[in-house]
């Protein structure tokens, strides 16, 4: 699909920002020492490398003005989270009533909703882009260093794969077509498809494509030689792709479509008398199943897998629940671990939900693609700093992080930096030091769960690999 590379003049209309970068430069993380104990949120996001960012993207201000680069980029990640829907409305009051309080009078303080609506139009999305995998470097690094989250390996290899709709404005259909309903002929809508690192609580986007385009056609699969485990739901379903991913000398783990047929080759647990049969000619018994089995269609060209699979399910609540995996070695990987693994593709869900309801990612205040975008990594900015907060609480208070509430935590956060009246001032330096300590002690007064002795999903998987995989 189209995209955004660099903002176009029209007529006699001057450029407000630098030429913007045809292919981009390698983002490099910033260098965490092994003492995170202080001063971290300097090191992760200074103002020094948010301004190189922004020159590198072409997002830098031709000349200094009333919402340069800077006072820009906070305004929209701080409208995320507010608790209400944005507008271009709140993002101006917000930035005059900090203005006035900081005794700058309101006549200087003014800015205009085109104003910011210019920017959304205008200012390359690619900056807030890069600001977002500059962070994901440097979280990385920082989840690296903390000894207290011990995951076996083959789960620090999740990573869960889906997207999730959002409506757009009429004025992007073109842009972003969606697929007829019984209630609408035409609307705009698009697709934003997440890499969801389940243990280390951070999403990767993938792409954002119009509703209309189907997630199959997406790719996901990481290099060569890199341990993945993927879950994916139904919409990611590809024999090739299965198949690639068992060459890569990856593994998956999947729901079985409803019309899939495969043929069984061996039966592990089951009827040894479905062997050569196919999955529809039997009736499952027992309340599991555990099956080799050919991902092939009863009829010559039907599509066909090159490698067998395992086909594993468990009977709940009368209904059986099947998937389809990669994972055959039954020793360490049971049925019923496979099935809780595969329940942990929930999260990402939860994630979206967050996103949507939380941070308001689902209410576009742009009118144009690149301020969809903009709004978007805005968002993920705001999340990912939560996640850092709540690292820092987690070490500082010695509580897992998966105690806390994302939700509440991801509120705490927003409005923590939205009285840090400094971030939204032309020409003042933040003290990041003491922003760092109000946030974490917002997030360990608010943001521990209610219900702490519920382990998490994780945990409880985790638990239960360790244990098989121990001698």
């Amino acid at each position: 699909m189209k995209r955004i590379g660099q903002p176009t003049s029209k007529g006699k209309h001057k450029r407000k920002f630098h030429q913007a970068i045809g292919c981009q430069q390698p983002v490099l993380p910033v260098t965490i020492p092994s003492d995170t104990q202080k001063d971290l949120f300097p090191q992760v996001l200074p103002t020094a490398k948010l301004k190189a960012l922004a020159e590198q993207h072409g997002a830098l201000d031709e000349r200094r003005r009333q919402l340069p680069v800077e006072l820009f980029f906070w305004a929209v990640i701080l409208s995320q989270g507010a608790g209400k829907p944005i507008s271009l409305s709140t993002v101006v009051l917000a930035l005059t009533a900090v203005a006035v309080m900081a005794g700058i009078s309101q006549a200087k303080a003014v800015c205009s909703r085109k104003t910011v609506s210019d920017n959304l139009k205008e200012r390359p999305w690619q900056f807030f882009q890069a600001v977002y995998q500059y962070l994901l470097l440097t979280y990385s690094t920082l989840l690296a260093q903390e000894a207290g989250l011990a995951y076996v390996h083959w789960l620090q290899s999740l990573l869960i794969i889906d997207a999730t709709v959002i409506r757009v404005a009429n004025a992007l259909i073109q842009t972003f077509p969606a697929n007829r309903t019984g209630r609408k002929e035409s609307w705009g809508a698009l697709k934003i498809h997440v890499a969801f690192w389940l243990c280390r609580g951070i999403p990767e986007v993938l792409c954002i494509t119009p509703q209309k385009r189907h997630e199959s056609t997406v790719d996901f699969l990481r290099p060569v030689g890199e341990d993945a485990l993927y879950l994916f739901d139904l919409g990611y379903w590809l024999f090739k792709r299965f198949d690639e991913i068992i060459e890569r000398g990856q593994q998956f783990v999947s729901r079985i479509k409803e019309r899939s047929n495969p043929l069984i080759l061996e039966v592990y647990t089951g009827c040894q008398e479905w062997v050569g049969k196919r999955l529809k000619d039997i009736v499952l018994i027992g309340d599991k199943v555990d099956l080799l089995v050919n991902m092939t269609g009863p009829y010559p060209n039907s599509p066909k897998m090159r490698h067998n699979v395992r086909l594993v399910g468990q009977l709940v609540s009368s209904q059986w629940h099947l998937y389809i995996t990669s994972l055959l070695d039954r020793g360490v990987y049971s049925v019923a671990l496979i099935c809780q693994v595969y329940a942990l593709r929930w999260q990402i869900e939860m994630l979206f939900k967050n996103l949507k309801s939380v941070l308001q990612v689902k209410n576009f205040i742009a009118t144009n693609e690149n301020g969809v975008y903009i709004q978007i990594y805005a968002a993920l900015i705001l999340y990912l700093l939560t996640r850092i907060v709540m690292l820092k609480a987690s070490r500082q208070a010695n509580v897992p992080v998966e105690n806390f509430s994302l939700p509440k935590c991801l509120t705490a956060v927003a409005q923590g930096l939205r009285d840090s009246h400094e971030l939204l001032l032309n020409g003042r330096v933040a003290d990041w030091a003491q922003i760092e300590t109000c946030l974490v002690n917002l997030v360990l007064a608010v943001g521990i769960r209610e219900n702490p002795k519920r382990k998490h999903r994780l945990t409880t998987v985790n638990s239960g690999l360790a244990l098989a995989q121990a001698p």
